[in-house]
């Protein structure tokens, strides 16, 4: 078989391949809390044709890329996140928090600052104000601790607690989000948690949350999975190709043999 063909369809299959593990990762944390989905883009071998991503369509959703159906013989030329917001979902839970807009949680971690949309908390044996994997959520003044009583926190993240004394409310910290002017600069690690690369974060005061409810995943299955067979039919496409490739030289090969014999 010819390696000028056998070359890049092997590639494009492993680029389908990789596709397949983005939109297989998007869908199993599609009820995960405060998720944004990956998007592969992808070029063509030739660098003048423009990019497209894991689904195609006339426009790119995370900022100005331009997008046409993805080529034959693909490279994939990076995978980026979709920071659009998700729906707002009530819990009626106190501790439950939901960014309404833009920003990102500070959260504590053994590796340092980390950030996330994630706003399902709970408070430790101590009173603190954690994650569900424990780490402390970061305030004005650092970790939150809480005293005991009626917990409430406004839609500028102001922390009040109204004691069992039947006194009035007093606050206890205030609940900082941050962000970064290019959003590119993070990061996922894991565990639903970002870091940011080469870049400072800075306070948004005018960030907005709402107690009692959970951002959920801005992942639609029905997308994702409109692009899982795309993905899998072009890599079938492909395979096709390289056993009809294959079936030719071996014909060419026998019919050579027999005019030498």
């Amino acid at each position: 078989m010819d390696a000028v063909f056998l070359y890049p369809a092997t590639s494009a299959q492993l680029v389908m391949e990789k596709r397949m593990e983005a939109i297989a990762n998007n869908i199993a944390n599609a009820d995960t809390t405060g998720f944004r989905r990956d998007i592969p883009i992808f070029a063509a071998k030739r660098p003048t044709l423009s990019k497209a991503n894991s689904i195609g369509g006339a426009e790119d959703p995370t900022g100005g890329k331009s997008i046409l159906p993805i080529p034959w013989f693909p490279v994939l030329d990076e995978v980026v996140t979709d920071f659009a917001q998700g729906m707002i979902h009530v819990t009626e839970n106190p501790l439950d928090v939901a960014i309404d807009g833009k920003g990102f949680f500070q959260i504590q971690t053994p590796n340092g600052i980390r950030y996330s949309r994630n706003g399902s908390f709970r408070l430790s044996a101590e009173g603190q104000l954690v994650t569900q994997s424990g780490n402390p959520v970061l305030g004005e003044g650092g970790p939150i601790t809480l005293p005991p009583g009626l917990i409430r926190i406004d839609e500028e993240g102001r922390i009040s607690v109204k004691g069992n004394d039947g006194g009035a409310p007093t606050q206890i910290d205030l609940l900082t989000l941050v962000s970064v002017a290019d959003l590119s600069k993070m990061k996922k690690i894991g565990d639903n948690l970002f870091e940011i690369v080469n870049e400072t974060p800075t306070i948004l005061p005018q960030a907005s949350v709402q107690q009692g409810a959970l951002e959920r995943s801005n992942v639609d299955p029905i997308i994702e999975m409109v692009a899982m067979i795309s993905a899998m039919r072009h890599y079938e496409s492909v395979q096709k190709a390289i056993q009809g490739a294959d079936d030719i030289s071996q014909k060419n090969v026998n019919q050579v043999g027999q005019l030498q014999a």
